[in-house]
């Protein structure tokens, strides 16, 4: 239970930071991992090839990703932090380490739909929005799933069986 409300409050000051700052202390992420892994672990659910794979996931898209921009614009993604910052890239590479891999591509998929969803409702109410705070998004919606996983200690997130009920 320390290692989960550990887990929450760093996540809580990530959104908070990401929020107020847009920017997020480095020594956040590594430690974010190290503390979801030792949690997985304890919960006696960790697996290291789940994280490669989440983790491939990733890369693989974002290289695609980087490719496809570089195709249309002649610009890398990650030049100058324009359209992803590296603090969103650390924070998927901590999302990786929390879910088995069915839950985190539903995860990481809701996330980044939710987080657009809820920057083009800000721009639609007339605020302006310079950098969308992706990794203080998803950390929030993270800390929410957690939170509602209470009683498990977050131990479902793990296992993809329950969610395979509602995939056809």
């Amino acid at each position: 239970m320390m290692l989960w409300a550990m887990v929450i409050g760093l996540l809580a000051l990530v959104v908070w930071q990401d929020f107020k700052h847009r920017a997020v202390l480095t020594w956040l992420f590594p430690l974010l991992v190290l503390l979801a892994i030792s949690h997985s672990v304890v919960l006696q659910v960790f697996s290291f090839a789940v994280v490669l794979t989440n983790l491939a996931i990733v890369v693989v898209q974002l290289a695609l990703l980087n490719l496809l921009l570089y195709g249309k614009q002649k610009k890398w993604l990650m030049r100058g932090e324009h359209w992803l910052g590296w603090g969103d890239v650390a924070f998927f590479a901590v999302l990786t380490c929390c879910f088995s891999t069915v839950n985190f591509i539903v995860f990481y998929v809701a996330s980044l739909t939710i987080v657009l969803l809820a920057t083009l409702l800000t721009l639609a109410l007339g605020r302006r929005v310079a950098t969308i705070p992706l990794a203080g998004g998803q950390a929030a919606l993270l800390v929410i799933v957690l939170l509602a996983d209470h009683a498990h200690w977050g131990r479902r997130l793990y296992v993809d069986i329950d969610i395979m009920k509602f995939i056809p």
